[in-house]
């Protein structure tokens, strides 16, 4: 033990150098509303109404029918005017929830492993296949058959591909490490319950970097997570293989979670809409933590509609394990999120929106070179659509944190346990072990993940470092505080109280340059790669962002997007001015990639032993440092070939 204790140290030496460098209308939801949370400025809230009739819904989202379905850039509405006939397929067939995911199954066979003619590598987005979506798709098409349509499954038969740190009671979730295989979980995460219940079909689990340390797409379970749209470029991170996937079209939704720009850096480089919502709006729990405090779960989709239609059913109350959502009361709740997509009433024109020009020391987080570019033209044409636009100055903006790793990684394991999981890990490190009333009594040598040397070299360091920190590291009172103090004063100063900020120094210039102190509906910025590190603004603040394609870079040749921010809770305006713009720009496109014919006729189990097995021997070099005779032949034990 004492050598391994020692070994770790070095680890942890080494890495913290390493790291200073049928839906067209429906009745609401009793306890939801129809608009944004009640601002405390505003004041009062309308009087009690006796026996209230149920308001009825009309989605304006909706377009008229397509004549045939294609699968690539298939979306759920498309899929639902299939099932219903407002749509053919071009070969006459019926399309069913079965042949749908099929389809996508499919797709995934052939082209996830495939190199690509546009940079040569491929595109390595899926982890595993869940081995029981086809029987997830029976069961829904029995449904639709004895309801007469999707009813209430308002995401009936949405494939959809989880990033792997999601907890789903029918297929293991491992981080992306070796050392996590095994891992099952005997509850989904209520995210992925959320889901379930609107009717997803849970597809498979999705690369990430491992444990979310990274924002590269590296992990130790593939070489590399590619960008469909030139496989020479990065997916981003730490979400990356729900980005590569979903821009792949190898599903019609996937989740992400965020701790610093994992969903809205790879839902920009992949043209995705992404959402990161308030700290509050869905449940943490069952989603492996890197720092809880700032971590949170979203969708990533290709359309506004989507990702509002997955929100709404991700979002939940944890009042147990996760006390947060409790601060989001229900009745501010919108019983669905579409109610803010109707252009004329929550769109751009009317809207003040913030031009975020200065954040703390950095004077760029708008963007820089062609996506600063691009986030400009976006900002000319909201101007155009009506929008009155301001420049906005936070030089005191600081970046908070709070708890430790160690903690917030044994206390997922404390749960998970509880709740009927199955794992041989049981904490973060046996060597640094130490038992609290929120964490299990015990871990073995051997139960815990950095021990079992499967680490990948390149996270090894990190999880160390990780593992040296306080195992009771709860976040104190005074972070708790910062945090606190970060969001009201970004809050004031999209709120115009430019007069109450204190200590603290804001500036908003209108398009004169003149001072003004101005109510602001949102913030836009940069959400990477561009701009400096700007994802801290939200990660901090715990407010919220919805990022959306705003061109390509002619340069990379992959997508930008530019993220909306608004207040705490207050996702519905945002998501109206990103369904407005979208609506107004259409800037997604499909990659252009190949498939092959090899893959064809495989099986979901070669398919996912293939994936889990094909670099183990790989896995204690990294994989940018592996020579080029290794790489090629992982590659080629990964594709077949």
């Amino acid at each position: 033990m004492n050598t391994l204790i020692k070994f770790i140290s070095l680890l942890v030496i080494v890495a913290s150098a390493a790291c200073s460098s049928d839906e067209t209308a429906f009745t609401g939801s009793p306890g939801g509303s129809s608009g944004s949370p009640t601002d405390p400025a505003e004041g009062g809230e309308d009087p009690p109404v006796d026996n209230p009739e149920p308001e009825v819904f009309v989605d304006k989202s909706l377009r008229p029918p397509a004549e045939f379905f294609e699968l690539v850039e298939a979306d759920m509405q498309m899929v639902h005017d299939t099932f219903a006939g407002r749509t053919k397929m071009r070969d006459g067939s019926t399309l069913t929830c079965e042949a749908l995911t099929k389809m996508y199954i499919e797709r995934i066979f052939m082209y996830n492993d495939n190199p690509q003619p546009n940079g040569g590598l491929p595109i390595s987005a899926v982890l595993a296949i869940n081995p029981q979506a086809l029987e997830i798709a029976k069961g829904l098409d029995a449904q639709y058959a004895a309801d007469g349509g999707v009813a209430d499954r308002y995401l009936h038969c949405m494939p959809v591909l989880l990033k792997d740190n999601y907890d789903t009671v029918d297929h293991p979730s491992t981080s992306a490490s070796y050392s996590m295989l095994g891992h099952q979980a005997g509850v989904d995460a209520p995210s992925v319950a959320g889901l379930r219940k609107a009717g997803a079909v849970i597809l498979g689990k999705a690369h990430q970097d491992e444990f979310a340390y990274f924002t590269t797409g590296f992990s130790g379970r593939t070489v590399l997570v590619t960008n469909p749209y030139n496989t020479q470029e990065s997916s981003a991170g730490s979400s990356s293989g729900s980005g590569a996937a979903l821009a792949s079209n190898f599903a019609i939704g996937g989740t992400g979670s965020d701790t610093c720009q994992s969903i809205r850096h790879p839902s920009s480089v992949s043209g995705l809409v992404g959402i990161r919502p308030s700290i509050g709006v869905i449940s943490r729990k069952g989603i492996f933590p890197l720092s809880h405090i700032r971590d949170t779960g979203g969708p990533m989709t290709r359309s506004v509609r989507d990702s509002a239609l997955m929100l709404t059913a991700m979002a939940s109350i944890d009042p147990v394990d996760d006390p947060d959502t409790t601060l989001f009361k229900a009745e501010d709740r919108p019983d669905t999120y579409l109610r803010f997509l109707d252009r004329d009433t929550h769109g751009v024109k009317g809207k003040k929106i913030g031009v975020l020009r200065q954040l703390g020391t950095s004077t760029t987080p708008a963007g820089t070179g062609e996506q600063g570019a691009l986030i400009e033209q976006a900002v000319t044409k909201m101007r155009e659509m009506g929008a009155q636009v301001y420049e906005v100055f936070l030089p005191s903006f600081q970046n908070r944190g709070g708890g430790s790793t160690h903690y917030d990684t044994n206390r997922y394991f404390f749960e998970f346990v509880r709740d009927g999981g199955k794992s041989p890990r049981k904490c973060l490190s046996s060597a640094f072990f130490a038992s609290n009333p929120d964490v299990l009594p015990n871990c073995g040598t051997t139960e815990g993940i950095l021990e079992t040397l499967r680490v990948g070299p390149r996270t090894a360091g990190l999880v160390a470092v990780s593992a040296s920190g306080d195992p009771g590291g709860k976040p104190t009172q005074a972070q708790i505080d910062a945090i606190a103090l970060e969001r009201d004063y970004v809050t004031k100063v999209m709120n115009g109280e430019l007069d109450a900020l204190g200590d603290k120094e804001a500036m908003v210039l209108d398009a004169q340059g003149n001072v003004v102190k101005v109510k602001l509906d949102a913030l836009v910025l940069s959400p990477g790669p561009t701009g400096g590190r700007t994802c801290d603004f939200g990660s901090t603040t715990q407010m919220g962002s919805i990022v959306v394609p705003v061109g390509f870079d002619s340069q990379a040749g992959t997508p930008r997007g530019m993220e909306i921010f608004v207040r705490r809770f207050d996702e519905g305006t945002g998501l109206g001015i990103a369904f407005d713009f979208e609506q107004a720009t259409l800037h997604r496109r499909a990659p252009d990639i190949a498939s092959s014919p090899l893959y064809a006729n495989q099986t979901i189990g070669e398919f996912n032993s293939r994936a889990q097995m094909a670099l183990m021997k790989a896995q204690f070099e990294a994989p940018e440092d592996l020579p080029v005779e290794t790489y090629v032949q992982a590659l080629r034990d990964l594709t077949g070939l």
